[in-house]
């Protein structure tokens, strides 16, 4: 009767768990983005921002991307490991089992059988399942980062291979123009209307643009071979065809974005450094209740195995750490600087996520305006170009190096254009991914805040 009151009033005191009280971290933020009107929930296109490039092939690289990148299957991995960690951790009653057999010369023989076991009364296991589930929560957490970073990843490197194909197509596209240039100086220095150094400056150009060639080709495989990379497919098994379809990606258009509020409910990075600063907290309730004494519970049964009676004791006690609350005092304030730090990085992480999206809503903008601007460009010189080229066949009015001018400026405003074009969707996805939307499937938690915030926070 005595061991039962003994391990009733254990499990009493082991109720009254000591430790610090969560609460859910707050900043500041303004209720609009500076470039940008606040706007009501993300529609389902915002979430599938991927699809306003109107690419099939866009389309199914996100979509193989999601199932097969390695980034996003280690992220489902540490969820299974963070939920055995909770089996682990949740175990109150921790301890050991022995059985021994004896005999002796005389025939006796016996059992034994001994079971010893060690119940904290600060709350230590409590603490420590809390710290677990809420690491498990951001583990869940992280596989929908590993989505956003991966929707990142992979986007850029598509505009950069569209833009290095587009690039590719403009050298060819100037090598021919060149090269009808170098014809026409042909015809001309053999009728006597041009100079032998006109058209060595005709070949040098042709020559320059050919050897621009095989740079950009390389590139292109380049980022052929970063693309399998990302899909967790080895280079030249995508069964995707990444060939050139005529235009580099552009985004419809800009929908509103939403509020940096949002951030805090979207994005996945934010969730998890808010999650690990709350699991930090319960470290400390598991470094405070390791000052408190522990129940310590042992039995053994003696049995002979032939004929006589059977002895059972049992014993329950108190185990006091007194000569170690210094250390664990230590221990105690170490939790807390931890606590701290992972707040700081909590405020760290939101600052971050708000400058980014102001950063890519600026970057946006600003690409819109220039590629609109280059497109003029573009159209300006291509006319200068055919009218140099007529006058300089037609009447002389003009001389070889205006027309090698007009070749030169053409192929840097279509370049100009294509760079202006990849900076635009390059921004559009930066923002995308900075609101923290797109990353389909990931994993919805339950808050524990209203369980946790019932009393004051020690942590802030």
């Amino acid at each position: 009767m005595r061991i039962v009151l003994t391990l009733g009033a254990g499990l009493f005191l082991s109720g009254c768990a000591v430790g610090p009280m969560y609460k859910t971290p707050e900043i500041n933020l303004s209720d609009r983005y500076s470039l940008i009107a606040p706007v009501s929930e993300a529609s389902a296109r915002d979430l599938h921002w991927w699809t306003d490039f109107n690419d099939s092939t866009l389309n199914a690289l996100v979509h193989q991307g999601m199932q097969g990148n390695l980034d996003v299957a280690e992220a489902r991995e540490r969820v299974r490991e963070a939920e055995a960690n909770v089996r682990r951790d949740g175990v109150a009653l921790t301890g050991n089992g022995e059985i021994e057999a004896t005999g002796n010369s005389r025939g006796g023989e016996s059992t034994q059988v001994s079971v010893t076991g060690s119940f904290g009364l600060g709350g230590r296991t409590q603490w420590a399942e809390r710290a677990a589930r809420e690491r498990l929560e951001a583990a869940e957490l992280g596989v929908g980062e590993a989505r956003r970073l991966l929707l990142s990843s992979l986007g850029t490197a598509y505009i950069d291979m569209r833009f290095l194909q587009r690039t590719l197509e403009t050298r060819q596209q100037d090598l021919q123009s060149r090269r009808r240039t170098l014809r026409d100086l042909n015809k001309q220095l053999d009728a006597g209307a041009a100079t032998k150094l006109d058209v060595l400056r005709a070949r040098a150009l042709v020559a320059e643009t050919q050897a621009e060639i095989p740079a950009v080709t390389a590139d292109i495989i380049q980022q052929r071979n970063r693309i399998s990379t990302l899909l967790g497919i080895p280079v030249g098994e995508l069964g995707i065809d990444l060939g050139y379809k005529g235009s580099q990606p552009a985004p419809r258009g800009v929908s509103n974005m939403g509020v940096p509020a949002d951030l805090l409910r979207a994005r996945p990075d934010i969730r998890i450094a808010e999650r690990r600063y709350a699991a930090a907290v319960s470290d400390v309730g598991v470094a405070e209740a390791s000052r408190y004494p522990s129940l310590s519970l042992s039995g053994l049964i003696t049995a002979p195995l032939n004929s006589g009676s059977w002895n059972e004791s049992f014993v329950a006690g108190l185990s006091v750490p007194v000569f170690s609350q210094p250390s664990l005092a230590a221990s105690v304030d170490a939790a807390e600087s931890r606590a701290h730090q992972a707040y700081l990085v909590w405020r760290r992480t939101v600052l971050v996520a708000v400058e980014q999206v102001e950063t890519a809503l600026a970057d946006l903008r600003a690409s819109n305006q220039a590629v609109q601007a280059s497109r003029e460009v573009v159209q300006l010189n291509q006319r200068s170009l055919d009218l140099t080229r007529r006058l300089l066949v037609e009447s002389g009015d003009t001389t070889v190096l205006d027309l090698i001018d007009r070749e030169r400026s053409v192929s840097n405003a279509r370049a100009t254009l294509a760079a202006n074009m990849r900076e635009l969707a390059n921004a559009y996805i930066a923002l995308r991914v900075a609101l923290g939307v797109g990353h389909e499937e990931i994993a919805e938690v339950v808050s524990r805040d209203a369980v946790m915030n019932a009393g004051e926070v020690i942590i802030e």
